[in-house]
């Protein structure tokens, strides 16, 4: 099972269609939307499953997980709605056929996902997720789009939401909830602030960086750390420290943000313009032209660049002018333009240019910050960036420009994983004393691992999970990602995703061999060559870290969630697979004293195609063991085994070593 979100859409009216053309008129007019409709979902990284005639339906987390997929999702589903939005226009002006409009469903869950097909092999996901999404569609007005409980939770930050009730769904005995997405909000909606724990020489360097900006000085904030260790909640410490002595202008990079260059630096723009979704072209101009005209002048050059910037159109002539230029030669302009309109904010009070999600961002958007970065030079700005640490992104080569060129302005916080004290002072920030057990918090704090952001996605897991007594027995089931909160699931298994398939594989291997594993086992498993290629690259994204080297080369997974997650991306028949391979080279490196390790070689083989040959070593491990509840439990589980494959002389052996064992 693994994290994905499904999207359905169909065309409402292509009946009528029927009625008043021909059936080659019909085809073509059906294709063309559908065609249209598949792009949006494309341009955004979702996959087309099926086209069922008139309609859709596609994918996002297939064949690759993204912590994002319900936002893609939307996108693509109000994108879907605007074209054919724009299409039905077009068709009513024509053929005068009024009514051509779509619906659209869109919901979030696990799905078992595997390929189907044996000429033609197709990646299809299966289960409730899907069925649901299917009848929100069918649920939905035309021209709307019907998202389920999952999705909205996802989206409820940075979206518009509206309740529509219960719906009811074959095949279950009790409706879903479903709400009608309505848009992007213009500004998130603001979430409580996770308290701030732990974080105290963090929080002084932020506070030195407000103190220097405040004296004018230009600049550079690197808050570096993965995913969920606070560093956009670190950002929104430093605009509280800078407060309304300083102007704030705020972008997020988002994982598909190649498809929309500057992404964040038009946010930051269309903010500071009032400028809304669905605003019509000429309030947009219109809003362009006075308030660049007031900060830089009429006649500055600069607005035709920021209009191209913007996707806004303007006169002819100032159009023309532009036509000359190769595509460098405007990004250039482009770039220079946005520099000045900076450099004219600075000049009225401090800047802070704040970019959140930068791992994400595109070369062209890179090359903007880059110049940016020179404006701290000459400029009261702060240009402040959160970033994961990832050697291979766009954004580190700006990580490398800033530490190397701008050395004396750029200050850069690492953040780590929290202490257990300060992750059990965020624990009962969440929670009052009695309201979950100690041992929920023990084990919330554990598995988390100094996680902020996955201690407080367990916590609200605990919450709605029930209420009274069921908080002190309900318990996280280590082994599988499939019981975690939706954001966090897909977060892990996004992470496992986005490896090459050769590092990925690697990932796999290991975590079928523990939290901790011989990297000589992985080798026996893999090979030597493709180990020492892809190990590499697991220890530079931090999936694994290396443990020791002495007596032997160990590696362990960054956090026990990773190691989950990349478990769950397996198939069961691959998890069977390299069970048993796992159980082979164990067995094969300890051939000399395999009991020292038969508990081990009995998981594994249990687990494997091969399950009789856990049986020996499930009855070797019992006899080693010197507690008695120890081997109790072993011998139970040898038992369960030998009947389960008919060993009559293995039940009788095991029986009565159960029997001479008894009771002291």
């Amino acid at each position: 099972m693994r994290p994905i979100t499904a999207l359905f859409a169909d065309i409402v009216g292509s009946t009528s269609l029927g009625e008043r053309l021909g059936p080659d008129e019909v085809k073509a007019l059906v294709g063309e939307c559908v065609s249209r409709m598949a792009r949006a979902v494309e341009e955004v990284g979702g996959t087309i499953q099926a086209y069922m005639g008139d309609g859709i339906c596609a994918y996002f987390g297939v064949p690759a997980a993204h912590e994002d997929d319900p936002e893609r999702a939307a996108r693509a589903a109000l994108r879907i709605i605007r074209v054919a939005g724009e299409y039905g226009v077009e068709v009513e002006r024509s053929w005068g056929v009024a009514g051509f409009n779509v619906r659209v469903g869109v919901n979030s869950g696990p799905a078992a996902v595997g390929v189907v097909g044996e000429a033609f092999e197709q990646t299809v996901a299966l289960g409730d997720a899907t069925n649901v999404a299917a009848r929100l569609q069918s649920a939905a007005d035309p021209g709307s789009i019907a998202v389920g409980e999952g999705t909205a939770r996802r989206l409820a930050d940075h979206f518009v939401l509206e309740p529509l009730g219960p719906v009811s769904v074959k095949g279950r005995e009790e409706p879903v909830a479903a709400w009608r997405l309505v848009g992007p909000r213009s500004e998130a909606e603001p979430r409580p602030l996770t308290p701030l724990v732990g974080r105290e020489r963090e929080h002084d360097r932020l506070r030195e960086v407000a103190s220097d900006l405040e004296a004018g000085r230009g600049q550079v904030l690197l808050l570096l750390g993965e995913a969920g260790l606070g560093k956009s909640r670190m950002l929104t410490e430093l605009r509280a420290l800078v407060g309304e002595r300083a102007a704030w202008a705020e972008g997020r990079c988002t994982s598909y943000g190649a498809e929309a260059p500057y992404g964040p630096f038009v946010e930051m723009l269309q903010t500071w313009l009032g400028l809304e979704e669905g605003d019509a072209e000429l309030a947009a101009r219109t809003k362009l032209r006075a308030r660049v005209g007031a900060l830089l002048g009429v006649g500055s050059g600069t607005l035709p660049f920021l209009a191209l910037m913007l996707g806004i159109r303007l006169d002819p002539d100032a159009e023309r002018d532009l036509l000359p230029l190769s595509a460098d030669e405007l990004a250039e302009r482009i770039r220079s333009a946005y520099v000045a309109w900076a450099e004219a904010l600075a000049a009225q009070r401090p800047l802070v240019i704040a970019v959140d999600d930068l791992q994400w961002v595109d070369r062209s958007t890179r090359q903007l910050a880059d110049e940016l970065l020179g404006l701290t030079d000459r400029a009261p700005v702060l240009v402040a960036l959160t970033l994961r640490p990832d050697p291979t992104s766009e954004a580190w080569e700006l990580r490398t420009r800033a530490s190397a060129e701008f050395a004396h302005r750029t200050t850069e916080v690492t953040l780590g994983p929290l202490d257990e004290v300060a992750s059990r002072q965020l624990v009962d920030s969440f929670l009052p004393p009695g309201v979950v057990g100690q041992r929920v918090r023990d084990e919330i704090v554990a598995r988390a691992e100094g996680n902020p952001l996955y201690l407080e996605e367990l916590l609200r897991a605990v919450l709605e999970a029930g209420g009274g007594e069921r908080h002190r027995t309900w318990t996280l089931a280590p082994g599988s990602v499939s019981d975690l909160p939706p954001a966090l699931e897909a977060l892990l298994v996004a992470r496992i995703d986005r490896l090459e398939p050769g590092p990925k594989r690697l990932a796999q291997v290991a975590a079928v061999i523990g939290r901790t594993f011989p990297v000589s086992v992985l080798e026996r498993v893999e090979g030597t060559d493709v180990a020492r290629e892809s190990l590499p690259v697991l220890l530079r994204s931090g999936v694994v870290r290396e443990l020791r080297r002495y007596p032997e080369l160990e590696c362990t997974f960054g956090h026990g969630l990773l190691q989950e997650a990349a478990l769950s991306t397996l198939t069961p028949g691959a998890l069977r697979q390299l069970n048993g391979l796992v159980g082979e080279a164990l067995e094969a490196r300890h051939a000399d004293r395999p009991e020292d390790v038969a508990e081990r070689l009995a998981f594994h083989f249990y687990r494997s195609d091969e399950p009789a040959r856990a049986l020996p070593y499930l009855e070797q491990a019992a006899e080693r063991t010197t507690e008695p509840a120890k081997a109790e439990e072993l011998w139970t589980r040898a038992a369960k085994l030998a009947g389960r494959l008919g060993d009559e002389e293995a039940q009788r052996r095991i029986a009565e070593r159960m029997n001479a064992a008894g009771p002291d």
